[in-house]
Parts: C-alpha cells; sequence; structure tokens
C-alpha cells in the first residue's frame, strides 16, 4: 500500500511540473502533500481502529478526533499556504484576500487549536503504548511521525498562516 502511495504521489508531481500545468495552486487550496498526508493518517488509523488487540480502542478515539481536527484545519488553517509558492515568486493579487479572513480565524482559534495538538499527543501516546506492549515498531513509529507532525503544525504550519494572512493584509493595503 505504502508504495502505491508514494507512485501516485511521484505521478501528480510529475505531472504538476509537466509543461502545461500550473505548479501552485490558482485560490485558496490546501497544499496537496499536507492532504495527501492527512488521508494516509486516516486511513492507517481507520485500519487500526478495525483491528483486534490493543491498538484497536486508541485508534478509534485518535480517528475520530483527528477527523474532526483535520477538517478545522483544512477549512481555515491550510488554505493559505497553498499561496506560499505564488508568494514566494512576488505574485500578489486580490484574489488572495480571502486568505486574510481565514487567517484571522486561526488566530482566533489559536489557544483551541494548540489544545488540539495537546490531545493528538496525548492520543499518539496511547498508541505508542499499545505498539510498546504488542511488540509492533511499525506502530510506535507511526504514532510518533504523528505526534512529530502535529508538533509541526503547531510550530509551523498554523503561525505560518497567521504570518501570510498579516503579509497579505500589509501588502494588498499598500500595493
Amino acid at each position: 500500500m505504502r508504495s502505491i502511495t508514494i507512485a501516485i504521489a511521484a505521478s501528480v508531481l510529475m505531472a504538476a511540473a509537466a509543461p502545461g500545468h500550473a505548479a501552485e495552486p490558482s485560490a485558496l487550496q490546501v497544499p496537496q502533500s499536507i492532504r495527501l498526508q492527512h488521508r494516509q493518517i486516516i486511513d492507517r488509523l481507520a485500519t487500526l481502529a478495525a483491528g483486534k488487540g490493543p491498538a484497536a480502542a486508541p485508534a478509534q478515539k485518535a480517528l475520530v478526533f483527528l477527523k474532526d481536527h483535520y477538517a478545522k484545519e483544512e477549512a481555515y488553517v491550510l488554505p493559505p499556504l497553498g499561496l506560499l509558492p505564488r508568494l514566494a515568486k512576488g505574485d500578489i493579487s486580490k484574489d488572495m484576500e480571502p486568505a486574510i479572513a481565514l487567517a484571522d480565524r486561526a488566530k482566533a482559534a489559536s489557544a483551541d487549536l494548540q489544545n488540539d495538538h495537546i490531545r493528538i499527543t496525548a492520543l499518539m501516546n496511547e498508541l505508542v503504548e499499545a505498539g510498546r506492549k504488542t511488540a509492533d515498531d511499525e506502530l510506535v513509529r507511526f504514532a510518533t511521525r504523528v505526534a512529530n507532525q502535529s508538533l509541526s503544525d503547531m510550530e509551523v504550519a498554523h503561525p505560518a498562516a497567521i504570518l501570510i494572512g498579516d503579509y497579505l493584509r500589509l501588502r494588498l493595503k499598500n500595493p
């Protein structure tokens, strides 16, 4: 399954780089790499939750929580990040204005989002413990990666989304 996912991601990246394909989004979109990462995590948790053993119950709790959390992130935190390739090229235009409102919403929700990430870490710690009980090194690695990704969201993705909104507010006000 993993090699299929990697092959799909590689083919999508190659198609995006091909002549005639836009490599960056024209509107606010969650970056594809993040959407794929979320989907992979949810799929893995669903598989674990459907199984038997000590990982099933914590995986089910994590699955429910992460679906809700990712829905929030994909609704208003992550779409501004899709503008990064354009912003890096100096392409700033009025079609980016909705990112300001999304970033403001993310800023207003910062405390709740931080609490979500603390909860995600606790849920992943439960999965790590289940993996250790059954000597499932793959489960321990998976849960550790998800916890690390959650920390990265809190330290990098969320602040970056807020900065994008602040930057656009300044640049679009004074072009």
